[in-house]
């Protein structure tokens, strides 16, 4: 009985499998290296029902303009009111030096900091301007942008 089985598994594999390996079209990559939106956020740790720690994130509004032509990113942030785990106590702790940021940038690009800009996804210093690279999905085309940030509160 094994013996079939195994037997039909293997025409099953045997079947499922592509012939095709040439005569596919190459389609073009594409050229764009832009961010197109910037987004922040504030990260901290509050003490659940259970003692242990949970992490939270505020969201923070923001403001500003992308020049696609000068390169730049300059966005205003603006921290919410106290509310909910967020106290007004944590409010306080928000600063430029310990912000998230996360973009939107063009299709199938990807994105890194240059010398020595805060790292994305971990918090980091926005209090004088930073740099990331952008590299379009041909791999060739990349572009340096600068990311200005000022906080209000």
């Amino acid at each position: 009985m094994n013996r079939y089985i195994f037997l039909l598994l293997s025409i099953i594999c045997m079947t499922m499998t592509s012939c095709l390996k040439s005569g596919l079209d190459d389609l073009p990559a594409f050229t764009d290296a832009n961010i197109t939106g910037a987004y922040f956020e504030y990260r901290y740790t509050v003490t659940g029902p259970s003692g242990l720690s949970e992490l939270k994130t505020q969201t923070l509004s923001q403001t500003g303009a992308i020049d696609t032509t000068q390169l730049t990113v300059d966005m205003e942030v603006t921290v919410p009111a106290a509310s909910g785990t967020f106290t007004e106590t944590e409010r306080d702790k928000v600063a430029v030096t310990n912000l998230c940021v996360r973009f939107n940038i063009s299709n199938a690009a990807s994105i890194e900091p240059v010398e020595g800009a805060p790292v994305l996804g971990i918090s980091g210093n926005f209090s004088s301007p930073v740099k990331y690279k952008v590299i379009a999905a041909d791999g060739k085309t990349s572009k340096i942008w600068t990311l200005t940030v000022i906080l209000k509160k």
